[in-house]
């Protein structure tokens, strides 16, 4: 009996001994999350206090770092970057140093590692689909920056001197762990919304910013004036261009040209269809036989005849331009100055008047049957003894042939520079350079409009009336003609003396009063009493009488227009607001945006433009615009984003910036709740060139090289070729690169190994390509440039230039990035006093860079890292300090570029480094990349729960050749990306 009871002892025990293994195998397979957490209490901590705790514990341990705050898994999981980190340099056998003791055994660094992929495994199952605690912060430097050009559309970059935004864990510097305020901050967000008040124009239909400061009236001309400058310019006025069309067109079959024709080749020769059918008239035109005209024909068909190519044809085209520009200086109409008794020859109605005329005959001709009665000089030689001897018809003929030509050849198009028109021609030329659409007046301000024949022959419809509004825009933004009207008054007292009578001493510049109608009316009256009182001219009554009633016209027009305008321009700064607070906006925000208007307008010497200035520069301090609202949540419970807060995080995630108007409509309507309007903003907003603004910010901090626009590292002596233009392009290039990855759907790989590059003309000449002159500064791609040693990012100027020290190279840094940047490698910074090799590769005396970098492997202490990166760095030793390919280096050694790399294979060179990449650390590569972008897009540094995210971005990229577009697709519909809470039971 007593032996079956100890034998069914022993089968219990032994069946309780199965039962204890059997769970120990599970848990150790699988592990619940109270097995996990029983593990770390009863296996893990009691390792971390024997191997760990004596350097890293205590009052001051080693690295800042407290192994005794990892007390329980909750620990571990609030600080999982950092005990990523521990667990990295354990397995790596970094940590503990190689001289530490006791170290511990192979089976307990793999029960680390062991129970660390459980615990990641066991947290992320737990908590899938939360999307953690993403706290309302303020808007990054940049995302201001960038929803600052939105607003305005204007870079004005207000927080260029505000202090660099911190970056998060993960590298990032758009999160709340990162981004506090302080009050001194608060001050600059002051200075900066003022700076941008400072850009505000008012305009007939609301508001505007200009691209520079319009604080002053001289600054609100600069910008009028200047726009209707860049209209002149960019209209093609060369007569040269048009002949040459011309020629072009009389290669095709005359039974082909049409008027589909001539629209295509207008287009081709970027010319005026409308001004191009006048000219193409006048070439066919074998009625009229006499005058400049008739050589023009006779040369055109000469050169159709002969001339087979456009260079030649071009040259003789630009002769017959010379020519009409020649004879047409000879037919110009000469104008007199009009002069009154007692007045000044800079006078406003003498020099308005002769404007006119001016304008008025910019199309006619000096010929006339008056003008020939007493002089036929004006006609060439075989018109001149017809015209003398021939019958009246011919008469008529020849007058008609010159006024033709004038007509459809005018003296000029337009007038953008004027100087004083009271003076001499030959002077006033000299003295109006740069003096754009000025009257001509003599130390007073005021515009004149002479473009009759460019609007008469060259401009359709709707440029008309795009450049009308131009001029009317002139008027209002500038106030022309009320300040005209002030610079008039002045001008007759204090340079005239016309007024310096006791009769006219009621009218005064400073008077606000002075433009009143009565008071104009007044000094109309006084000043042609005067004028008839010293029986002067007729016309110079005219003139006078004409100048008083259309200023008066002006200043009423204009005030009227100022009026009316104002509602309109108080609605748009409402609507400005709703733009910059993301969302419509409460009748009660709309009423306080227009009670502080109203208020602002009370002040002591306000007026309406001080008032929209104040009120903006209070919209651009809101909260409502600082803030990032839309990610505040007061439940502990998850909570669906709302499509409008979707549209905020979609936007400030692929564009750094505010939603645009059809991302905003879009979510008005509910639709960014559904996963198609989700998919079809994403890759619309992805194409967009705003998403340069997210990929500045993404591939700047993940790459690191956010800030090489300011690098300073270059010695440009020995690099002359490196100058400002080249730095900005280096810095730009990763980004064009990346965009033009993104527009083609293209794979993750070819950020490792491609055929081609994204460059601009600057870059192209650095990196040996060759370039089309005719493409101008433009960014495009390039293909078959390997045998150039480029394609990817590896080989980019920027991260070459960026990680030397200036004059020589460095394997080190150029390593240490690619490990660290690239692959996503956690290494430690260097320990401090570290030897510092040569700053010149002609200062390294008879050894190589490389057998230096060999001695200093020779530390243990050392080489666990080096043995990392150092590899890396040498087979990128064929480029010099700036990233140009080179063989010998600059103290005349020839260059090794070969290396044993972290996995005992024998590498050499780029290809070597892009084969190891692709081959054996590609996976490595693409998850980084997708925590980075996991990171970024959510705005926080990853938790264990992110790991379901990013598997499912590498699984679907794996499943889709890999395309870049898919990553972001699948961040875009996760339930992290679409969810938010507050603090709750999830957190541990």
């Amino acid at each position: 009996m007593t032996e079956i009871l100890v034998g069914k002892q022993r089968i219990l025990l032994r069946t309780l001994l199965l039962i204890v293994v059997m769970q120990a195998i599970a848990h150790q397979a699988w592990g619940s999350d109270e097995d996990v957490a029983g593990e770390f209490t009863n296996h893990i901590q009691p390792l971390l206090k024997r191997y760990c705790q004596d350097c890293h514990g205590g009052e001051s341990p080693e690295a800042k770092l407290d192994m005794a705050h990892f007390r329980t898994v909750s620990d571990v999981a609030s600080t999982w970057g950092l005990w990523k980190d521990v667990t990295s340099r354990i397995h790596e056998l970094e940590m503990p140093p190689a001289d530490a003791s006791p170290q511990p055994s192979q089976q307990e660094r793999e029960l680390i590692e062991g129970w660390t992929k459980r615990f990641r495994k066991s947290e992320a199952e737990r908590l899938q689909g939360d999307p953690g605690i993403v706290g309302t912060r303020r808007l990054s430097n940049a995302e201001y920056n960038n929803v600052i050009r939105s607003l305005t559309g204007v870079d004005i970059r207000p927080t260029r001197n505000f202090p660099v935004d911190p970056a998060n864990e993960a590298g990032f510097d758009n999160s709340a762990e990162s981004l506090t305020i302080s009050p001194a901050l608060v001050v600059k967000y002051l200075d900066a919304a003022r700076e941008v008040a400072d850009h505000l124009l008012l305009v007939p239909d609301g508001i505007r910013f200009a691209p520079h400061p319009v604080v002053t009236d001289t600054d609100r001309d600069k910008y009028s004036v200047q726009r209707i400058v860049d209209f002149y310019l960019r209209q093609p006025t060369s007569i040269d261009h048009y002949l040459l069309a011309a020629w072009k067109l009389s290669t095709v079959q005359d039974s082909q040209v049409d008027g589909e024709s001539i629209e295509r080749i207008s287009q081709q020769y970027r010319i005026s269809s409308k001004y191009f059918e006048t000219i193409l008239g006048s070439l066919r035109d074998k009625n009229r036989s006499y005058g400049p005209m008739q050589k023009i024909r006779d040369r055109f068909q000469e050169m159709v005849r002969e001339v087979s190519e456009e260079k030649v044809a071009k040259e003789r085209c630009q002769a017959i331009d010379a020519y009409i520009r020649e004879e047409r200086a000879k037919l110009k109409p000469k104008l007199e100055s009009l002069k009154g008794p007692g007045m000044n020859g800079g006078s406003q109605p003498l020099v308005l008047w002769k404007n006119r005329q001016m304008a008025e005959h910019r199309m006619s001709s000096a010929v006339d049957a008056e003008s020939l009665a007493s002089d036929s000089s004006l006609l060439q030689e075989e018109d001149r003894s017809l015209y003398e001897q021939g019958s009246d018809e011919v008469r008529k003929g020849i007058i008609e042939a010159y006024q033709h030509f004038c007509s459809i050849f005018p003296d000029a198009f337009y007038i953008s520079e004027r100087g004083r028109a009271h003076i001499e021609e030959k002077e006033a030329a000299k003295e109006g350079k740069g003096r754009l659409l000025s009257a001509g007046f003599h130390s007073m301000m005021g515009y004149f409009r002479d473009d009759l024949p460019l609007r008469k022959l060259l401009l359709n419809d709707e440029e008309n009336r795009e450049l009308d509004q131009l001029w009317e825009e002139l008027d209002f933004i500038s106030l022309a003609p009320i300040r005209q009207y002030s610079g008039f008054i002045w001008f007759e007292r204090a340079e005239s003396s016309f007024i310096n009578e006791e009769a006219f001493h009621f009218v005064r510049a400073e008077d606000k009063s002075a433009n009143s109608d009565a008071m104009i009316d007044r000094f109309a009256a006084a000043y042609l009493e005067k004028l008839h009182r010293k029986e002067a001219a007729p016309r110079v009554i005219e003139a006078v009488d004409f100048h008083f009633r259309d200023m008066k016209r002006q200043i009423r027009l204009l005030e009227a227009k100022l009026l009316q305008a104002e509602t309109r321009q108080r609605e748009a700064l409402i609507h400005f607001a709703a733009q910059a607070f993301r969302r419509p906006l409460t009748t009660e925000e709309r009423n306080t945006v227009e009670s502080f208007y109203h208020r602002a307008r009370e002040l002591p010497n306000a007026d309406h433009r001080s008032a929209m200035e104040d009120t903006l520069s209070s919209i651009l301090i809101s909260p409502s615009l600082l803030f990032r609202w839309d990610l505040q949540c007061q439940s502990s419970t998850i909570q669906p984003l709302t499509s409008v807060e979707m549209a905020s995080r979609l936007s400030f995630f692929l564009w750094a910036s505010n939603p645009d108007r059809d991302l905003s409509t879009t979510a008005e309507k509910e639709d960014l709740n559904r996963e198609a309007q989700l998919t079809e903003q994403l890759n619309r907003m992805l194409l967009d060139s705003r998403s340069k603004g997210m990929l500045t910010e993404f591939l700047g901090n993940w790459l690191d090289f956010r800030r090489f626009d300011m690098h300073q590292g270059v010695d440009r002596t020995q690099f002359p070729t490196f100058d400002d233009r080249l730095r900005a392009s280096m810095s730009r290039e990763p980004i064009e690169f990346v965009h033009d990855l993104l527009v083609r759907d293209g794979s993750l790989r070819e950020l490792l190994m491609c055929d081609h590059v994204v460059v601009d003309r600057g870059l192209a000449q650095h990196y040996g390509i060759e370039w089309d002159a005719n493409d101008g500064d433009i960014w495009k791609r390039i293909d078959n440039v390997g045998s150039l040693q480029r394609g990817g990012l590896v080989p980019m100027g920027v991260f070459l230039t960026q990680n030397s020290p200036g004059l020589r190279t460095s394997p080190v840094k150029r390593g240490y990035w690619l490990v660290r940047k690239l692959l996503g490698e956690s290494i430690p910074p260097p320990p401090p006093a570290v030897p510092e090799l040569p700053a010149s590769e002609k200062d390294l005396g008879d050894k190589t860079l490389r057998e230096l970098l060999e001695k200093h492997r020779e530390n243990p202490s050392c080489a666990a890292c080096h043995r990392r990166f150092d590899a890396a760095g040498l087979l990128l030793e064929g480029f010099d300090p700036i990233g140009k390919p080179r063989t010998i280096d600059l103290g005349g050694r020839s260059i090794a570029d070969d290396a044993t790399l972290p996995n005992g294979l024998e590498a050499k060179g780029l290809p070597g480094l892009r084969d190891y990449l692709l081959r054996f650390r590609y996976d490595d590569f693409r998850r980084h990349f997708c925590e980075s972008l996991a990171a970024y897009a959510l705005g926080r540094t990853l938790v264990v729960a992110d790991d379901i995210l990013v598997d499912s971005m590498i699984n679907q990229m794996k499943q889709n050749d890999d395309r870049v577009r898919v990553a972001f697709q699948v961040i875009v519909l996760s339930k992290p990306f679409r969810n938010k809470r507050g603090e709750s039971n999830l957190d541990r």
